[in-house]
């Protein structure tokens, strides 16, 4: 059953972006036969496209380099054309040599002044209770919105996080970060564990999650008392600090 709603989702998201953006399409079915990747699943492409009309970010990061840079390209060429004061840019993040090789050749020529791709190695990453994993040499820039599609998250210890998300909350000076995750389950947890669920809903039948969250500092070394954390009468903890009262 869930395969059959993600298909249904898919299907319908694919066809909302080709109404609003057909070149997107053969954008990456172009990309698609160069690379071999399936790449990023439309209902995750198409609540990116959502978010970035309306917001209209300065700045993009893309964790993971993909078919998927070339519709979150289109969404802004799009934007820039019905406005012209609009500056629309976008950071791609690769950690793997080949998939940036691939992806710096194939990239189209009309998208070259909207898109850096950039080759950044995975390096862990750690924040309070948390462990995950980010691209290395992110260009500090103030991204107001990120795209969650790496990098890998698992190592000999187990299972992580991608955490570019954190990362970029070091240097940015947006006070609100918007956002979609593909898949990335761990990743959406421990969001929903710092801002509760209600600000980054996520649904196993759609593979995907989106949020607009604030800014914060995870790594106050102040954050180590009992008022931080919130109990209820059978015992279960939540930490509250950064969440919504």
């Amino acid at each position: 059953m869930r395969k059959i709603v993600q298909r249904a989702f898919n299907k319908l998201a694919k066809k909302s972006i080709g109404k609003n953006l057909p070149e997107a399409i053969q954008d990456v079915s172009d990309y698609s036969k160069k690379s071999g990747t399936t790449g990023t699943q439309w209902i995750t492409l198409w609540m990116a496209i959502q978010k970035i009309k309306k917001h209209k970010p300065t700045w993009i990061l893309e964790s993971g380099t993909g078919s998927s840079t070339l519709v979150l390209a289109a969404a802004v060429s799009y934007l820039r054309k019905q406005d012209p004061s609009y500056e629309g840019r976008i950071i791609s993040m690769e950690s793997m040599q080949e998939w940036y090789d691939t992806a710096t050749k194939n990239l189209p020529e009309k998208y070259h002044d909207i898109v850096q791709i950039v080759y950044g190695p995975r390096e862990k990453y750690e924040m309070a209770m948390f462990r995950g994993y980010i691209h290395s040499n992110i260009p500090e820039k103030d991204y107001s919105f990120i795209l969650i599609d790496g990098p890998a998250f698992q190592d000999d210890r187990g299972i992580s996080f991608c955490a570019d998300l954190f990362k970029i909350m070091e240097f940015s000076s947006s006070p609100i970060i918007h956002g979609v995750s593909d898949g990335r389950a761990s990743s959406v947890w421990v969001i929903q564990q710092l801002y509760g669920h209600k600000v980054c809903r996520y649904w196993h039948s759609l593979f995907a999650a989106d949020f607009s969250i604030p800014k914060i500092n995870p790594m106050d070394k102040d954050l180590n008392t009992p008022k931080h954390f919130r109990t209820s009468p059978n015992g279960s903890i939540q930490f509250i600090k950064f969440r919504n009262k």
